[in-house]
Parts: structure tokens; C-alpha cells; sequence
């Protein structure tokens, strides 16, 4: 397989790279200019460097090419709607652009929960779960036009696969579990909510692992998944685990949700009226993602794709505790 891998520099980009190298796939990724690539440039990838939101890049970088993965996507509590537009919507539509005019046989989008998540509880919920009428954040909405877009587009031209990986975690996670370890450090994670709230999450190889098999299976195209460990954990029980295990100081503050709702809305008011630098402590989205039950069935990845997750917590909380204690304790 002759594959690209859009924003090879991510965290599941990279995952997903390590494994096609592996398995004798010939990779090529696209990465912004000035992104460190020296790992990617260490497995031999063949590396496109410029902006997939310029039409001919993307063009250019799908020639010749079997199938694209696209896991790049802008993901930000905050922000200008034109740039969220851009990069979640107009650089999708440059994508698939793209794979038509080369002949791509197949592009495999990475969407998100977050494209039909409102706000309230979700048990076990399915792919006929409907988009929101209203969206928390830009995020959110232009995730779900993404989505819409990606599979409105499948037909003979190009076959075309939506994922939905949730709570991704596992080493070389530069996003999450960083902000997590260092507010603790720091005694300012707070628990959100009464802590007994439920969530599906993803070691992160697994992922990768379901990106592979919805290039290839037959049941695949013009449909979207859901990809967790299949498995459920109380989310604040897993995180104190984590931290009792790292030797990081304990959760010890709580604040009720229906406050830390009202303060996230306050603070997304501020820090766009006042345009202030940095990222608001919470924002209705994280509140709402912190204290509430979501939980996603995987029955249709298993049937379609055939995908079993193959990396036990146990074990990826062993190969994440080794990867944390050696860059970020």
C-alpha cells in the first residue's frame, strides 16, 4: 500500500505511521514548515512540507497514492470560526480534491466524538447517534461538517471512511495527559462534577490499529465508526489511578458541574471580548466532557472492520507509564 498521512507529526499520525512503516508500506506524510520530523525522517517517510489548506499541495501530495489517511485537524477549546473553518473544513474539501483528480482509491478521515456531542449523556451510543442541533464550541461543528463532507463524497471515484476515535491516550501524547500531569504537579487539577461519571477511551496503537483496517475492508466505505478499547472506566477513578502510579499528588479539590459550566462560559465570554493570550482554565465543552457519561458501542467497527482492540489497558498503561516517566516526570 502507498499511503499519505496528513500532519505525520501528531500524536495518532504517528502511531499510525510507526505501524504502516512496520508492516512494509510505503509512507508519505504532509507536515507544516518548521514542525520537528527528524523521528519521521529516521523511518525513511518520504515528507511533504506546506499547508494541505493550498489546494495544489494537496494535490500534489495525494499523486500516485492508494489511500489517504487524515487525521490532521485544528483542536482548540478557543479561536477564530475562519480558522477553524479553514483547517477543519476547507483543508477536508483540499483533501478530497485532491485524492479524485490522483486516483486515490480510498481516504480514511479521523473525526471525533465531538461531532454529535451536545453536551449531555451518552451510554453505549451508536453511529445513529444525530449531530446536534446545536454545537459547545467551533471544534465541534466543524468536525461534524468534516464528517458530513468526507461521506458525502463516497462513491466510484473514491471510497470514502469516517473514524471516530475516543479519549485517545498512550505515549507521546503532547496534548492531554501533559496538561493533566502538570496541573497536578502543581495541585490545580480539580475533580469536575460528582466523579462517578463513565467514558470509553483508546490506547492510542488501537487506534491506529482501526485506521488501517477501514483502508482495506470491503464493508467500509461511505460509513463512519466508532473505535474505543471496548471497555468502560469511571474517568476520575482512572485518572487518580494514573497519578497514585506516577507518584503525582492526589486530586483532592471538587467543583459541582452546573458551576464549572457557568465558569467556562464566563471565561470563553472574556477571553473573546478581551481577546486575552493563553487558553481559558475550562470552557462549557471541557466542563461538560469532565462530568458527564460517554460512552461509545464499537459493534459496527467489529462487523465491518473487524477491528479487536490488541492492547490491553493493563499493558498500555505499562508501556505510557515508561514513556511519562522518561519525558515528562
Amino acid at each position: 500500500m502507498k499511503a499519505v498521512v496528513t500532519g505525520g507529526g501528531g500524536f495518532l499520525a504517528g502511531h499510525l505511521i510507526d505501524k504502516l512503516v512496520e508492516a512494509g508500506h510505503s509512507v508519505r506524510t504532509v507536515e507544516l514548515p518548521g514542525r520537528n520530523v527528524q523521528r519521521l525522517k529516521d523511518l525513511d517517510v518520504e515528507i511533504v512540507t506546506g499547508d494541505l489548506c493550498d489546494p495544489s499541495l494537496a494535490a500534489r501530495a495525494c499523486e500516485g497514492m492508494d489511500v489517504v489517511f487524515n487525521p490532521a485537524a485544528l483542536a482548540a477549546p478557543l479561536g477564530p470560526w475562519k480558522r477553524f473553518w479553514s483547517i477543519n473544513v476547507e483543508l477536508v474539501d483540499n483533501v478530497i480534491a485532491g485524492c479524485k483528480k490522483s486516483g486515490v482509491r480510498r481516504l480514511v478521515h479521523v473525526s471525533s466524538p465531538s461531532a454529535v456531542f451536545d453536551g449531555s449523556d451518552h451510554f453505549d451510543a451508536d453511529e445513529t447517534l444525530p449531530f446536534p442541533k446545536k454545537f459547545l464550541n467551533y471544534y465541534c461543528a466543524t468536525k461534524a461538517e468534516s464528517e458530513k463532507r468526507v461521506l458525502a463524497a463516497n462513491g466510484t471515484d473514491l471510497e470514502t471512511v469516517a473514524i471516530r476515535p475516543h479519549a485517545i491516550w498512550g505515549p507521546r501524547d503532547r496534548t492531554l495527559f501533559p496538561r493533566i500531569i502538570e496541573r497536578a504537579k502543581s495541585r490545580r487539577l480539580v475533580q469536575v462534577g460528582d466523579g462517578t461519571n463513565i467514558i470509553s477511551t483508546l490506547y492510542v496503537e488501537n487506534g491506529a490499529d482501526a485506521l488501517i483496517l477501514a483502508a482495506t475492508a470491503d464493508r467500509a466505505p461511505g460509513n463512519v465508526y466508532f473505535v474505543t478499547d471496548n471497555d468502560t472506566v469511571n474517568l476520575w477513578g482512572f485518572l487518580r489511578r494514573i497519578l497514585n502510579d506516577l507518584g503525582l499528588p492526589p486530586i483532592r479539590a471538587r467543583i459541582p458541574y452546573p458551576l464549572a459550566y457557568t465558569l467556562g462560559a464566563t471565561q470563553e465570554v472574556l477571553w473573546t471580548v478581551l481577546k486575552l493570550s493563553g487558553e481559558p482554565t475550562i470552557t462549557r465543552y471541557s466542563a461538560a466532557e469532565l462530568a458527564k457519561n460517554h460512552s461509545y458501542s464499537i459493534d459496527r467497527a467489529r462487523t465491518d472492520l473487524g477491528y479487536e482492540p490488541t492492547v490491553s489497558r493493563e499493558e498500555g498503561l505499562q508501556r505510557f507509564y515508561e514513556w511519562v516517566r522518561n519525558n515528562l516526570l
